[in-house]
């Protein structure tokens, strides 16, 4: 009779349980626990940005919002070229977008190392300091 009521008791506090994480779920479908985890449903959905919701939502939002600058910078281009009519500012656009593509995150050890050999740099060339890191990069590469 005592390990009945154990049991039952122990079912109790686990179902209540269960049914509070169940009652603080976001709109997506995932909940925090106490240390602040982020826990979701299997078919949880994104739509809840800056609050705890699956994995891949941010990279998704990341590359939509990519999709719509490319959308837009388009737009601006054709109707750039219908005004002006002007190959020059085209070459220009295209020439400035171009490294923006070809752009990598550095990691932190290479932030450092990129650091000190600028500091190296400057302290070799100090008329450089004012100059912009475009105008260096030219000088460096003969340009």
């Amino acid at each position: 009779m005592k390990l009945s009521s154990v049991v039952l008791g122990l079912v109790l506090v686990v179902s209540i349980a269960g049914h509070s994480a169940a009652a603080d779920r976001n709109k997506c479908g995932c909940y925090k626990d106490g240390a602040g985890t982020c826990f979701c449903d299997k078919k949880a959905k994104c739509g809840c940005p800056g609050d705890c919701e699956p994995k891949g939502c941010e990279a998704q939002r990341d590359k939509e919002l990519q999709k719509e600058i490319e959308a837009e910078t388009k737009k601006a281009e054709a109707s750039g070229h219908r005004k002006s009519g002007g190959e020059v500012e085209s070459a220009r656009e295209e020439k400035e977008s171009a490294p923006a593509k070809a752009t990598h995150k550095m990691t932190a050890a290479q932030s450092k190392q990129l650091a000190k050999l600028l500091e190296l740099y400057l302290s070799d060339h100090p008329e450089a300091r004012g100059r912009s890191v475009e105008d260096v990069r030219g000088d460096l590469s003969g340009h």
